[in-house]
């Protein structure tokens, strides 16, 4: 893996610990060893108030590259009943 990814996204990451929209989730996946996996993460994003998404919690699973931030992330919505956060 790439030094350059794996320190940008542990900035990211402590960034977004800190201050992040309310309901917004964005999580690093965790290796079987237990180790954080930076370069794939699992997130979520709220329904707008007044819309017809309101109330709903929209998941998504992003994908990074070694080549990050270079590359822009993969990502991929997620069905409700195969993954929760």
């Amino acid at each position: 893996m790439s030094g350059i990814a794996l320190s940008r996204l542990a900035q990211e990451r402590k960034a977004w610990r800190k201050d992040h929209p309310f309901g917004f989730v964005a999580v690093p996946t965790k290796n079987p060893d237990g180790t954080m996996n930076l370069m794939n993460w699992e997130c979520a994003i709220p329904g707008k108030k007044g819309t017809p998404w309101e109330g709903g919690l929209f998941k998504l699973r992003m994908l990074f590259k070694d080549d990050y931030p270079s590359s822009p992330p993969k990502w991929f919505y997620l069905e409700p009943h195969k993954w929760s956060i």
